[in-house]
């Protein structure tokens, strides 16, 4: 049979080793190093502030309007902007438009007249 004293050996020997491996698992961390020293102080205090400050940086007002001459000569260009810029509108896109919505909602529209109840 087993001897009494070599299984009371393995036991304290088992219970010693865990007792090891705890104690290492709940070691804690080294400590963080130390914080750098402190800069030296100042030599020389700081520059004080200046004076007088550099005059704001100008800006260019708007461009003088237009001489009577030049817009009766510009009038017509600008007639011909604005009969392009919304007779394109009026002409081709409005009724596109009006168009795509008659193909998505049907000639209602979407709404009721009311008298459907």
């Amino acid at each position: 049979m087993t001897n009494p004293r070599r299984l009371r050996r393995s036991v304290v020997g088992v219970l010693g080793a865990l007792l090891a491996m705890s104690a290492v698992a709940t070691a804690q961390p080294p400590p963080a190093p130390p914080y750098p020293p402190a800069p030296p102080p100042r030599s020389s205090p700081p520059a004080p502030p200046p004076r007088s400050y550099p005059p704001p940086a100008v800006v260019e007002a708007a461009p003088p309007p237009l001489s009577p001459a030049m817009r009766v000569i510009y009038a017509p260009f600008y007639a011909a902007g604005l009969v392009i810029r919304y007779g394109v509108y009026y002409v081709i896109v409005a009724p596109l438009e009006v168009f795509g919505r008659a193909l998505n909602y049907g000639v209602e529209g979407g709404v009721s007249r009311g008298d459907d109840g």
